[in-house]
């Protein structure tokens, strides 16, 4: 085999191919040096997704002459002067790859004009090559025509999708910086038709309501927190607003939009217990910290970090998070949710039948105290014996008492497992239960695992199964209702493979606090409406059940006055 040394064209073709892979990256990569020539305003054009034509056009601080000539050349760059600037990155590009790795798969224009001020230029390239500079009229700023993406490179060129998946890409590009630089006027045209527009916002929300609508803005949840010089702010979405996968989340680090799964497991663990598997919420995260400790020199498309102390970073994050999500911020109004998606009414058994367990320790028919010290909270009646109404200082709140008493079970069960581990009743005559012989082994081979959630099984045979033990503040009533269902949700459970533990946490016992918990249609005695909301309220997240449903929505006196006239 000879060793060949190889041709400039191909060097640059495949330097290229680590920046560029479709109109999305052109867009991203654009338009980040439009952000970093203080832009006040970016403006983006495609035709046929990007594939035929993509123009970005800003109104930032531009070029003269010489740098238009120099802005294509690869390594050149205006962000970064010698070695010591690598150690404390403060703009979104620095490489100096991406105008040259463009101008190498396409046929591009660039006409620039210095805010400074001086004349416009125009540059015109082709498969890297210069084809021409001449004098031309624009404002100031930069505008950067693409054309004909990977003309000269048909293989890449296959590989695209069809225009409207490429446009799709684009759109969530674009609206994704969007969201990192509210301040900056955005529009997104493609095929001659605006399909994004967001003037400058004065603030993050303002332009959540841009991009997700007026709706989604208001059941977003405010972030903030400082933690060991750890800067973390923005907004993640209440339980009820959830999206069957990731791509509504967004983590920017200094500014720089950045993939770190890291921060997305501390994410996904705050949520643990509050959202179902396979459900994730909406985040728009920023993370500031100082410029020395992010190495953002990691791969060319600049997507990838690191911290020099990523522990740090995480805790600050966790902190922020279980904050937010322990906020008032997590009660829907009712006036918001009154034109918006309901979420689905839990089925309930009509019964009379008496608490499965005392839940306030105050005996039948005492009399609650006329004012409640615990936030001021007091319940002044039980609608359809199904919802409690709370008297608060701020006005009205619904209170679903299953799903209320499902969250206390639920956290009593996860203060049981971490500290000596959840307390099992021995049933004096084990309960049997059968399942499909293809099942039994996967039981089998969980014992040790579901005994650590309080479920003791032992194998019979056949197919059958005898509960042995079962975790004692559910087992009487679980015993009422039978395992057989249970049983069935767990195999589920099981069978769906994954991190087994989260798994038992995310389904098993929220099925078992589930299925403990008292029920809707079932009549409370004011004190056992009373405790109910008292314990509620203690817990670290009394405002969604373990199935993300909301618990508590809230109605304000000042919406009650202005409805009645009063204001």
């Amino acid at each position: 085999m000879t060793i060949v040394r190889l041709t400039a064209d191909l060097t640059r073709k495949i330097a290229a191919g680590e920046v560029i892979q479709r109109p999305a990256s052109v867009v991203k990569e654009l338009a980040e040096n439009a952000i970093d020539a203080k832009s006040e305003r970016i403006d983006v054009e495609l035709a046929e997704g990007g594939r035929r034509l993509i123009a970005v056009r800003d109104d930032g601080e531009g070029m003269d002459e010489a740098d238009l000539r120099l802005s294509i050349e690869r390594y050149a760059t205006s962000k970064i002067k010698d070695e010591s600037d690598l150690s404390s990155i403060g703009t979104l590009g620095f490489r100096g790859e991406a105008l040259a790795s463009i101008a190498a798969v396409s046929r591009m224009r660039i006409v620039s004009r210095p805010r400074s001020g001086g004349e416009a230029h125009s540059l015109a390239v082709v498969a890297g090559d210069i084809d021409g500079i001449s004098p031309d009229a624009r404002g100031p700023g930069t505008t950067v025509v693409v054309e004909d993406l990977f003309f000269n490179l048909p293989a890449r060129a296959r590989f695209l999708g069809s225009p409207r998946t490429e446009f799709l890409h684009v759109n969530r590009t674009t609206q994704r910086l969007a969201l990192l630089s509210p301040g900056i006027g955005w529009s997104l045209k493609h095929d001659g038709r605006e399909v994004f527009a967001a003037p400058p916002a004065k603030s993050l929300l303002d332009r959540n309501a841009q991009v997700y609508g007026a709706q989604v803005a208001r059941a977003m949840i405010p972030l903030d927190g400082d933690h060991g010089g750890v800067r973390i702010d923005g907004f993640i979405s209440r339980p009820d607003l959830k999206r069957g996968s990731r791509r509504d989340q967004l983590f920017s680090v200094n500014g720089r939009a950045v993939s770190d799964r890291g921060l997305s497991y501390v994410l996904a663990s705050a949520y643990r217990g509050i959202l179902r598997p396979g459900s994730y919420p909406l985040a728009v995260i920023r993370i500031s910290l100082p410029l020395p400790e992010v190495d953002v020199n990691v791969h060319p498309q600049k997507e990838e970090i690191r911290f020099t102390d990523p522990r740090r970073v995480q805790d600050a994050l966790s902190a922020a998070l279980q904050r937010a999500l322990a906020s008032p911020h997590v009660v829907s109004s009712i006036v918001e949710e009154s034109s918006g998606p309901r979420p689905p009414v839990e089925g309930a058994a009509h019964s009379s039948q008496p608490l499965p367990f005392d839940i306030g320790g105050i005996a039948p028919g005492m009399q609650y105290p006329e004012k409640v010290s615990l936030q001021g909270r007091r319940v002044i009646g039980q609608l359809q014996s199904t919802y409690l109404l709370v008297e608060t200082e701020d006005g009205l709140e619904i209170i679903d008492q299953h799903i209320a008493h499902e969250r206390i079970l639920y956290e009593r069960l996860l203060a049981e497992f971490a500290a000596d581990g959840i307390a099992r009743q021995l049933f004096l005559l084990p309960v049997r239960v059968e399942v499909p012989f293809e099942t039994a082994s996967l039981l089998s081979a969980h014992q040790e695992a579901l005994k650590r959630v309080g479920i003791v099984l032992e194998e019979f045979g056949g197919g059958t199964f005898l509960y042995r033990e079962y975790p004692r503040m559910l087992a009487e009533e679980q015993r009422r209702r039978g395992f057989q269902e249970l049983t069935e949700t767990i195999v589920a459970v099981l069978s769906e493979g994954g991190d087994l533990e989260e798994a038992l946490f995310d389904r098993v016992l929220a099925e078992m606090a589930c299925a403990a918990a008292v029920k809707a249609g079932q009549p409370l005695s004011a004190a056992e409406a009373q405790s109910l909301v008292e314990q509620l309220m203690t817990l670290a997240n009394p405002y969604t059940c373990p199935h993300g449903r909301p618990i508590i929505f809230a109605l304000s006196r000042d919406e009650l006055d202005r409805r009645f006239g009063r204001s």
